[in-house]
C-alpha cells in the first residue's frame, strides 16, 4: 500500500473518529437535555395540579375532573392522586410509545423520565399527593429528528472533508508521480527536466532529481564519447580519419563469410608511389595534411553506400571494399578516385604529378582473405608496369540469377504467393556452449533449380521493387510456424526499411497475436545499418513487440555507439556486436578496450551483448573474457555440431 493511500486512510479514519465522537457527544447532550425537560415538565404539571386541587372542593369528582383536564391537555404518561395513606383516588395513564422512532434508538438511548410530585392541602391539613410522569414519545421523536439532521450535516461535512483531502493528496501526488516517472525515465535512458512543484517540501526533491538527470545525461554523453574515441582509436587511422588496416581486414572477412551480404563484389587498392619524395620536399607536417586531403577526396568519391569500406592500409596505400559492385563499375569508381587524388597535385609543390598505381579485383563469397589480398598485390604490380588501373576478374560474374527489376518482381511475387521461401538457422551460443536462440535467415530456391539464393542476393532487389516488407513478414510467418516443432527460442531478421512500410507493423501485430504465449520465444532483429533513417519505425516496433512479450535486438552493432542509451529506452533486449570488432580480437588490444567499454555500458543499461562472426576458439575466449554473453559464427556452429 502506498504511503499516500495510508495517509489518506489515516486522515479519513481520524476524521471519522472525530465526527463520530462529536455525533455521540451531541446525542448524549441532547438526551440529557430532554431528560431535564421531561423532569421539569412533570414537576411543573404536578405543582400546577396540586395548586388547583388545593383551591377546589375536595370531593373525588372534582379531583378527577382536574386530573383529566391536565392529562388531556399535556404530554403525560401518568397522573395519579393518592390520599395520605397512599390509596390511589384518581389515576390517568397511557402507553409511553414513540411512533416513527426506531426501536433501536429507544434501546440505545434510554431516557429516564423522573416523576414530579406535589402535596395537595386543605388549609393546613394535608389531603394527599399528586404524582405526574411526563410522556417520553415526543422527546424521542425530537431526538430522532435532531439525530437525522445532525447525521446528515456531519455526513456532508465528512464527504466534503474526504473530497478535500483527496484533492489535496492528488495535488501532492502529481509531482510525486512526475518525479517517479522521471526516475524511471532516467533508468530508461531518457533525461527529462521537471518543473519545480509548488509544494515546498517537494521542491528540493525535484531539484535533486533534475540535477541527477542532468548528471546522468552527462555521464552517458561522456561514456558515449569515450567509447566513440576508443572506436576511432582502434578502428580508424589518426591521420586521415579512414578505417585502419586491422578493421578493414575484419570487414573483408565479414563480407566474405556473411550469408546476408551481397555474395560478391570488388576489392580495390590505390597506392601513391612517390610519397617518400613528397615527404622529403614538403616535410612531414605538410605531407600529413596532404594525406588527410586525399582521405577526404576518397570519401567524397565513394560516398553514398553504407556497406562501402574505405581504409588507409599503411603509408600511402588505400583500400576500398565494394560489396555488390560489378567489376566494371568498381574500376570506374577507382578511376574517379585516382582523378580526385590527382586533382590535389595543384596543392603540392612538386614539378610533376604524383604517380599512382591502382588495381581492383572481383571476389566471391567464401574466398579466403589472404588469397584475395595476394591477388590485389599481383594486380598492383601489373598496374605499376602498365601505368593504368588494372581490373582482375574472378573468373565468373557475380551470381545474380535474375537481372532486371521486372524479372525480380515476378520471381519474388511468385515465391511469396506460393510460399516457396525457406528458413535456415544459425546458432547463438552462450559462453558455456548452451543455446541462447537460433537465428533464422530467409532463403529462396532458384527458379531454375540452381543454388538457393541468400538474403544478400535477393533482398536488395526486394527493396528496389517494394517487396522487402513482404519478405520479412514471410520470414516471421515461417519462424512462428517453426515454434510448434521446437522449444528453442528464435530470432528473425527484419530490414530497417520495412519498419516504415505501411501496414507492416499491423501485420506483425497480428502474427504475434496468433503466436500466443510462444511470442515470448521470438526476438526480432534489426540491423544497425540504416537505422537512423528509420528510428521512428523502430520505436513503433518496440511497442508492438512489448505488447506480446517478444524481444528486440540490434545486429551488426558498432558504428552508432552513441545511440546505445537511446536504444535502451526502447527496451532493447540485446545487441550483436559487428563481426569487424571481433576479427583478431585476441590479438588487438585496442579492439579489446573498445569491446570491454561497450559491454560495460550495455551491462549498466541491462542490455546483453553477443558477438557476430566468431571464427576461432581464440576469438571466442577473448570475447568471453571481455564479458560478451554469447557468440555466433563458424565457431558456434562447430561447437554445436560437436556436442
Amino acid at each position: 500500500m502506498s504511503l499516500l493511500r495510508r495517509l489518506w486512510i489515516s486522515v479519513v479514519v481520524a476524521m471519522g473518529v472525530v465526527l463520530a465522537g462529536a455525533f455521540t457527544v451531541s446525542l448524549l447532550t441532547a438526551r440529557s437535555y430532554f431528560e431535564q425537560q421531561l423532569q421539569a415538565q412533570a414537576g411543573d404539571g404536578a405543582v400546577s395540579l396540586a395548586l388547583s386541587m388545593s383551591q377546589q372542593s375536595k370531593d373525588v369528582a372534582t379531583m378527577e375532573l382536574l386530573v383529566t383536564a391536565l392529562f388531556d391537555g399535556g404530554h403525560y404518561r401518568l397522573i395519579r392522586f393518592a390520599d395520605t395513606s397512599g390509596k390511589v383516588l384518581v389515576e390517568r395513564s397511557q402507553p409511553d410509545g414513540a411512533e416513527g422512532v426506531p426501536g433501536w434508538l429507544v434501546s440505545l438511548l434510554p431516557m429516564e423520565a423522573r416523576p414530579g410530585q406535589a402535596l395537595v392541602s386543605d388549609g393546613w391539613r394535608q389531603m394527599g399527593q399528586v404524582t405526574v410522569v411526563a410522556a417520553r414519545g415526543y422527546a424521542y421523536r425530537a431526538l430522532w429528528r435532531g439525530m437525522l439532521q445532525l447525521g446528515s450535516l456531519m455526513l456532508a461535512i465528512g464527504l466534503f472533508w474526504a473530497m478535500g483531502v483527496s484533492a489535496l493528496l492528488r495535488w501532492v501526488r502529481r509531482p510525486l508521480e512526475e518525479m517517479a516517472e522521471q526516475a524511471e525515465a532516467i533508468g530508461a535512458g531518457q533525461f527529462r527536466v521537471l518543473d519545480e512543484p509548488k509544494v515546498v517540501e517537494l521542491r528540493s526533491m525535484a531539484r535533486a532529481l533534475n540535477r541527477m538527470s542532468e548528471r546522468v545525461r552527462s555521464l552517458f554523453a561522456e561514456q558515449a564519447a569515450r567509447i566513440a574515441g576508443l572506436r576511432d582509436e582502434s578502428s580508424h587511422d589518426a591521420g586521415t580519419g579512414l578505417l585502419n588496416r586491422t578493421y578493414f581486414n575484419g570487414e573483408l572477412r565479414r563480407v566474405l563469410s556473411d550469408a546476408d551480404v551481397p555474395p560478391g563484389g570488388c576489392l580495390g587498392v590505390l597506392r601513391i608511389a612517390d610519397l617518400v619524395t613528397l615527404n622529403q620536399q614538403l616535410g612531414r607536417v605538410r605531407t600529413d595534411e596532404w594525406l588527410a586531403a586525399v582521405g577526404e577526396a576518397l570519401k567524397s568519391t565513394f560516398d553514398g553506400g553504407d556497406d562501402i569500406s574505405l581504409a588507409r592500409l599503411g603509408g600511402a596505400e588505400f583500400g576500398i571494399l565494394l560489396p555488390g559492385v560489378e567489376l566494371g563499375a568498381g574500376r570506374g569508381l577507382l578511376e574517379r578516385a585516382c582523378s580526385a587524388v590527382a586533382a590535389l597535385d595543384l596543392q603540392v609543390g612538386v614539378a610533376r604529378g604524383l604517380r599512382m598505381d591502382a588495381a581492383v579485383v572481383a571476389y566471391r563469397r567464401d574466398d579466403k582473405p589472404g588469397t584475395l589480398l595476394s591477388r590485389v598485390d599481383s594486380a598492383l604490380m601489373r598496374a605499376q608496369a602498365e601505368g593504368a588501373v588494372v581490373a582482375e576478374p574472378h573468373g565468373a560474374p557475380l551470381p545474380i540469377p535474375a537481372p532486371g527489376e521486372g524479372r525480380w518482381r515476378e520471381m519474388l511475387e511468385g515465391a511469396l504467393a506460393h510460399h516457396e521461401f525457406t528458413l535456415i538457422s544459425y546458432p547463438v551460443l552462450a559462453c558455456d556452449g548452451g543455446l541462447i536462440h537460433r537465428e533464422f535467415m530467409l532463403r529462396l530456391p532458384a527458379p531454375d533449380g540452381g543454388a538457393v539464393l541468400t538474403a544478400g542476393q535477393f533482398m536488395p532487389a526486394a527493396v528496389r521493387v517494394g517487396l522487402a516488407s513482404a519478405c520479412d513478414l514471410e520470414a516471421l510467418r515461417l519462424g512462428i510456424a517453426s515454434l510448434a516443432a521446437s522449444p528453442d527460442p528464435i530470432a528473425i531478421n527484419v530490414a530497417p526499411r520495412s519498419l516504415i512500410e505501411p501496414g507492416f507493423l499491423d501485420k506483425l501485430d497480428v502474427l504475434l497475436a496468433m503466436a500466443g504465449a510462444d511470442a515470448g520465444r521470438i526476438a526480432v532483429e534489426v540491423s544497425e545499418r540504416g537505422l537512423d533513417a528509420n528510428l521512428a519505425g523502430l520505436e513503433a516496433l518496440a511497442e508492438v513487440l512489448a505488447r506480446h512479450g517478444a524481444h528486440l535486438g540490434i545486429e551488426h552493432f558498432g558504428r552508432q555507439l552513441a545511440a546505445l542509451p537511446r536504444l535502451y529506452a526502447l527496451r532493447l533486449a540485446y545487441l550483436k556486436l559487428d563481426g569487424s570488432f571481433v576479427a583478431s580480437l585476441h590479438e588487438d588490444v585496442g579492439l579489446q578496450r573498445l569491446v570491454k567499454a561497450i559491454v560495460d555500458v550495455a551491462r549498466g543499461l541491462d542490455v546483453v551483448v553477443y558477438a557476430e562472426q566468431v571464427h576461432s576458439a581464440e576469438e571466442w575466449a577473448a570475447a568471453a573474457h571481455l564479458g560478451v554473453s554469447g557468440m555466433t559464427g563458424p565457431e558456434a556452429s562447430r561447437r554445436l555440431a560437436s556436442r
